[in-house]
């Protein structure tokens, strides 16, 4: 456990590091870069007495030149290019270098800044398992922090404030990791080990090839943007994004492992849970299939191309996917492990062997899917031990290590999926009231309430939405 806090605090550390220094979105009024010589003096004022005489190809090669040698931007806006306001080649040259902010832009910032407040409550929530909401909160996170570092990219931003550059760069190694031990710890209550700290080594390593580039000044960061400073524009991406494909594709490939294993023992007990990763599977896959299109397209074309709008959408969706389910349903993102580790403790001593355990599991799906006995409103747990022969204390135990849930929890999920079933036929034409009798209920306000904590839906809801009758 110690481990898997470090290993938290080290990410989050990092992350929060190059978001509080580096982020500043307030544009400079003055250039970054002053180191004006007289050849750049010469490219100014021939691009603007091109400009006043509408010769505007001459006019635009000088300017772009003058723009390269000062990182000036301002002078884009000098009145004299008003001559050829309408030459495609000044419009691209501005559309380049000048600041845009567009509904797409907005929406990836909004999302981003959502992404951070929502890791942010995942993370400061209690009585839940904190590893699981550290996790998932740090891979919240860093899609958000991306997202905005891709706001700033794409809205020029970056020129302004030259620190910004390659501020979510370091997160590349991380995505598969993070999601992987996610998975790792909801399915398999996985405790960290000093082992696991080889997952951050790709990170470590990236991170150490950077400082360079991160130590370098505003106005050399500026340089390597413009394509004239000591590093290329984009320094190692064909290396990075080889290495983030493969991250993305191996991890990819565990993650899934652990899913279907975990999909096809817990389908039934724990429904909600499967969805929620299964849905999480998907919108990554997506982001993974798109970022492969993406890494390429950015490579020739410089974030041109749709692949690189399904890439932030489907990070997007991500977040606020997982925003969604952190405000209506947040017990299924953290799964089972906080309510097991106390029954572990709880049954330590317990003389019950796994092979008891495990036939009087047998025995108890048989009770209950054959027989039927939480149709019975009287059902208790002493009821349950008796007909498994066993005690009360091995018929808890069997039910809490087996399908994660308490004894009311699981008589109540059995009773409102055969409410479902009948809701969905409803041969008999029978009322809510009527079948709530029929799978155990003694009133319809506890059965609307067990009927909503495991649909998220009503009865009279479900109803509709299957085109019953009320």
């Amino acid at each position: 456990m110690q481990v898997s806090k470090i290993i938290l605090r080290i990410a989050f550390l990092l992350v929060l590091l190059f978001s509080f220094s580096s982020f500043n979105m307030a544009p400079q009024e003055e250039p970054v870069v002053d180191f004006k010589t007289e050849e750049a003096a010469a490219y100014k004022q021939m691009s603007l007495e091109a400009a006043k005489e509408g010769e505007a190809a001459i006019a635009v090669e000088n300017l772009r030149k003058y723009i390269l040698a000062t990182g000036d931007f301002s002078i884009l806006t000098n009145s004299a290019y008003e001559y050829i306001y309408d030459d495609p080649r000044l419009i691209a040259l501005q559309d380049d270098y000048t600041v845009k902010f567009s509904l797409s832009s907005f929406f990836y910032l909004y999302v981003g800044l959502i992404g951070i407040f929502i890791a942010f409550v995942l993370n400061i929530r209690r009585r839940t398992d904190r590893v699981a909401n550290g996790l998932i909160g740090l891979f919240v996170l860093m899609h958000s922090f991306f997202l905005i570092h891709t706001t700033l990219y794409i809205s020029n931003y970056t020129f302004y404030q030259p620190h910004t550059q390659n501020m979510s760069t370091f997160l590349s190694f991380l995505y598969g990791p993070v999601l992987y031990f996610y998975f790792k710890r909801i399915t398999e209550n996985y405790t960290f080990k000093k082992a696991d700290l080889i997952h951050l080594l790709p990170t470590l390593g990236l991170i150490i090839v950077f400082i360079p580039i991160y130590t370098l000044s505003a106005e050399e960061k500026l340089e390597v943007m413009l394509g004239v400073g000591q590093y290329e524009k984009h320094p190692y991406l064909e290396y990075i994004t080889t290495i983030k494909i493969l991250s993305l594709i191996v991890y990819g490939y565990f993650t899934f492992r652990l899913y279907r294993k975990n999909a096809i023992k817990s389908a039934k007990t724990t429904p909600k849970k499967v969805k929620l990763q299964r849905t999480i599977m998907i919108i990554h896959t997506v982001y993974a299939a798109s970022y492969i299109l993406y890494a390429y397209i950015f490579i020739k074309e410089d974030f041109k191309g749709a692949a690189s709008s399904i890439q932030f959408l489907a990070m997007s969706v991500l977040v606020l996917y997982v925003g969604y389910i952190a405000y209506a349903n947040p017990q299924v993102l953290v799964g089972t492990v906080q309510f097991l580790k106390k029954e572990i403790i709880k049954y330590k001593n317990s003389g019950l062997t796994t092979s008891f355990s495990n036939e009087l599991k047998e025995q108890l799906v048989h009770l209950l899917e054959e027989e039927k006995v939480y149709r019975q409103n009287t059902i208790k747990l002493e009821t349950i031990a008796d007909r498994l022969g066993t005690t009360r204390h091995n018929a808890s135990q069997v039910i809490n290590e087996h399908f994660g849930l308490n004894f009311f929890e699981l008589i109540n999920k059995y009773r409102v999926e055969e409410a479902m079933k009948l809701l969905k036929s409803n041969k008999e034409n029978l009322n809510i009231i009527d079948i709530a009798y029929e799978v155990g209920y003694n009133n319809k306000v506890t059965f609307n309430k067990s009927f909503k904590r495991f649909s998220n839906l009503t009865p009279s809801q479900f109803m509709k939405l299957e085109g019953g009758i009320v």
